[in-house]
């Protein structure tokens, strides 16, 4: 099955707009795909939902809760890439890699220009979508 890795943007899009973002994070309750994670995404997520954006964290926690339970967590290794601009990106790219994922789903430009890391593709959540889309017809 298919292995992703959405970046915390994509998962707070997910939280707040019923736009893409939500209908990709329903594609995985359906199991139509699976979301691979890591606990410093998650602790990223929590930190961006309670002091960026003022979620409770009684809500925050049940969000990641449910992201829990229909994720694949791992502890990825650390890489010492130096292709990497942003810092913060490597906790994606490392959780990607580890993960063996085909996919890294991003809104972040930093992540974008990069296109790909060895055989990990770097997309939007729209192409994710087209291409989940896709696959859905080919079941």
């Amino acid at each position: 099955m298919l292995r992703v890795v959405l970046d915390t943007n994509v998962l707070v899009s997910a939280f707040f707009n019923d736009g893409i973002e939500r209908k990709i994070l329903r594609m995985a309750l359906d199991k139509k795909f699976i979301i691979v994670i890591s606990l410093p995404i998650l602790d990223e997520l929590r930190r961006v939902l309670v002091e960026k954006f003022n979620v409770d964290e009684e809500i925050a926690e049940s969000y990641i809760f449910r992201l829990k339970q229909i994720s694949k967590i791992i502890r990825p290794k650390k890489l010492k890439d130096k292709n990497v601009r942003d810092r913060d990106d490597i906790k994606i790219i490392e959780c990607a890699y580890y993960g063996k994922c085909k996919y890294i789903v991003t809104g972040d430009k930093d992540l974008l220009s990069l296109k790909k890391y060895k055989e990990i593709k770097i997309i939007r959540s729209r192409e994710m979508l087209r291409i989940l889309l896709q696959q859905c017809k080919g079941d």
